[in-house]
This record gives structure tokens, C-alpha cells and sequence, in this order.
């Protein structure tokens, strides 16, 4: 119970927090999940505090106390009756630590996987911020500004804050967040950022640099796609192909040299697509196809004359693809034009995510 009564008289008071786009469900159950550093603890202990400290009761599994306390659930069930506690949260949280749920009136589950608690459980993916949330972070600057900081910072809600340097950040985050094999493992990922690459490819690269077993690098990389620190987006010409997303542009560039700025605005666009709930497949080297048959190309720096020329090299392509429009998300550049039946449309990036946002 002394481990019980720590947790229940800690102060779990946030002094700033900044409002997400993200609600919890109205639910008496709720998994809450998503990447390491999405803002899940800042998200449910800013809703905590709408309630009196005295009903709700916050167990953090990543506490260092863990280590040499353990918890049962039949002793959090005789401290939930005891002090008439309400709502109970379980942070950073790993399936089956309890053989049971505790009984509570409302239980909340943080984790970094997602786990299927049946019916009764409601379940929100906080993702990374995107574009419109980092802006609505920003106290002054431009929009030209703002999206330049966009650039450098990344999606993860501590960088869209902090004034310190993002590479100091961006080291405190992996050191708090993964192991020493981990680390290296993010590395050889940021480096196929962008890439279509197997699991096996991405064994062998990393073998040549560091010792690894096959198993090992299989477990974390199945382990990153379930936390959503990569994803494998499949080839829109072959499935058996895909091409791999690493969750952040920026750290991807802290992290590789191979990240130029292409593969960082490619990446943003995609998981601008990804945060919309936009359904696509990768369509080469030319952006990302989506269900409606829109080709998605990003082309940040490319004037209207140089992509109308590209657009005709490549227009038997688009039409073997039954491509119905073509939006061409760039970095400042506007302009719209048509062949044939297909309409090409270029859109900055911050209008273009508006655009997304609103549908």
C-alpha cells in the first residue's frame, strides 16, 4: 500500500499545457495510445484536473519506484473502496501487468500500443501534432515563419514550445525513450526515411554497423510500427513493395545525412495525409495516390513551366493510373493549369493542409 499511498498524494498538477484538437471519449473505459512523446500524459492530466484530486488516483508504471515495489490489483481494488476513488489511471501502462482490470468507476489506460479491450473500451490514437496545431502553438511570427519553424522543429508537442536548441531536445528525447540498441536502430530508420526498403534490407544495413541479431532487429522494428514510429506505405504498382515513414521529418533529419529537404517535405506531405485520415498508396517516385484517384506530388520549389514540362513526360503514366487530378504541394508557389481531362492544382503547404482540415 506505501507504493499506493506515493501515487495518490503525488502532484500531478501540469503548469502550462497547451490545448490539443483531442478530446477524451465520453466513456467510463478508455484506451488512450500512441508514439512515445504525442502528449498522452499531458492530455489526460490536464483532463484530471477538471476533477477533485481526492477521487482520482494516477499510477505511472515508468516511475523508478517500479523497481523495487511491484502492484497487485487486489490491493489498488481495497485502496480504490477505501478512499472512494473514482477514476483511476494506468500511464505507460503494459498489457497484462494485471491478470484483471482493476474495478473502478472510470478507468483510463495510457500506453505507447494499442491493445483491443473489447467493446466497452473506447480508444483514441493521439497522434504527433500536425501543420494546424503547431501553428495554433505559436504566439507571433508569420505564417512564412511559422512554417519554416515547422520545418525545423518537427511534430512533437515539447519541441513546438521550447525555446532551447531542438538538438539538445531531440537527444533528451531518445535517451528518455529508447535503449542504447533502440537508438541505433532509429538511426539506420531515419536513413531509409523516404526509401521503399524490406525489413531485411534494413537488417543487413544495420548489421554492417553494428552487432545485431535478426531476431532482435525483427522484434523493434515490429515493436516501432505498433507505436507508430514507422510506417510501411504500400506501392501503389506492387504490393509487395513499400516504402517506409519514419514519425517525424525533422528528428529524421537530425538523425541521417541522407535526409535533404525533399525527402523532408515528402515525408511532411505524407503524414499530413496520414494525420487527415486520407487513404493512399505511394505511387513511385510521384508522390501518393490517393482512393479518389488524386495524385498527391510533392514538388516544393518547382515552377509552373518546369512541372508542366515534367507533367507531359509523365502524362501516360498518370493516365494508366486513372489519375482524375493532380495537387502539387510546393513551398510558396500557386498556380493551376489542364491537360487533357486531368487538372494539375499547386498549393503552399499551409493552404493545402487548411484545405485537408476542413473536409
Amino acid at each position: 500500500m506505501q507504493l499506493l499511498e506515493y501515487f495518490y498524494n503525488r502532484n500531478n498538477e501540469i503548469i502550462t499545457y497547451h490545448q490539443r484538437k483531442f478530446n477524451l471519449p465520453q466513456s467510463d473505459k478508455i484506451l488512450l495510445y500512441g508514439s512515445p512523446a504525442s502528449g498522452k500524459t499531458s492530455l489526460v492530466l490536464d483532463y484530471l484536473m477538471n476533477y477533485d484530486s481526492e477521487l482520482t488516483l494516477y499510477i505511472d508504471f515508468q516511475d523508478p519506484k517500479f523497481q523495487f515495489y511491484d502492484m497487485m490489483e487486489e490491493d489498488i481494488e481495497t485502496f480504490i473502496k477505501a478512499n472512494e476513488i473514482e477514476i483511476l489511471v494506468l500511464d505507460h501502462y503494459e498489457h497484462e501487468y494485471f491478470e484483471k482490470l482493476p474495478n473502478v468507476k472510470k478507468i483510463i489506460i495510457v500506453s505507447n500500443n494499442f491493445y483491443n479491450y473489447g467493446k466497452n473500451f473506447k480508444y483514441l490514437n493521439l497522434p504527433l501534432l500536425d501543420y494546424e496545431e503547431f501553428f495554433s502553438f505559436q504566439k507571433r511570427g508569420t505564417e512564412k515563419q511559422i512554417f519554416n519553424l515547422f520545418l525545423k522543429q518537427g511534430t512533437l508537442p515539447q519541441l513546438a514550445l521550447q525555446t532551447t536548441l531542438k538538438e539538445q531536445l531531440f537527444i533528451n528525447f531518445i535517451k528518455s525513450h529508447f535503449n542504447d540498441s533502440e537508438q541505433r536502430l532509429l538511426s539506420v530508420l531515419a536513413h531509409f526515411n523516404g526509401a521503399t526498403v524490406t525489413t531485411y534490407q534494413l537488417y543487413t544495413y544495420a548489421k554492417e554497423r553494428y552487432k545485431i541479431s535478426k531476431d532482435l532487429i525483427y522484434r523493434q522494428i515490429k515493436k516501432f510500427q505498433e507505436q507508430g514510429i514507422i510506417i510501411f506505405i504500400e506501392e501503389f504498382k506492387s504490393s509487395k513493395q513499400k516504402k517506409l515513414l519514419f514519425f517525424d521529418f525533422a528528428l529524421a533529419k537530425y538523425l541521417s545525412l541522407s535526409q535533404g529537404f525533399q525527402r523532408q517535405f515528402d515525408t511532411m506531405v505524407a503524414l499530413s495525409l496520414i494525420k487527415h485520415n486520407i487513404y493512399f498508396k505511394s505511387f513511385g517516385t510521384l508522390g501518393y495516390i490517393t482512393h479518389q484517384n488524386y495524385l498527391i506530388t510533392p514538388a516544393p520549389f518547382e515552377s509552373e513551366e518546369i512541372f508542366w514540362k515534367k507533367a507531359h513526360n509523365r502524362f501516360s503514366s498518370y493516365k494508366q493510373a486513372d489519375i482524375k487530378k493532380i495537387v502539387i504541394i510546393t513551398v510558396n508557389a500557386q498556380y493551376e493549369f489542364k491537360i487533357e481531362n486531368i487538372e494539375f492544382e499547386a498549393l503552399p503547404f499551409y493552404e493545402w493542409v487548411v484545405i485537408n482540415d476542413e473536409e
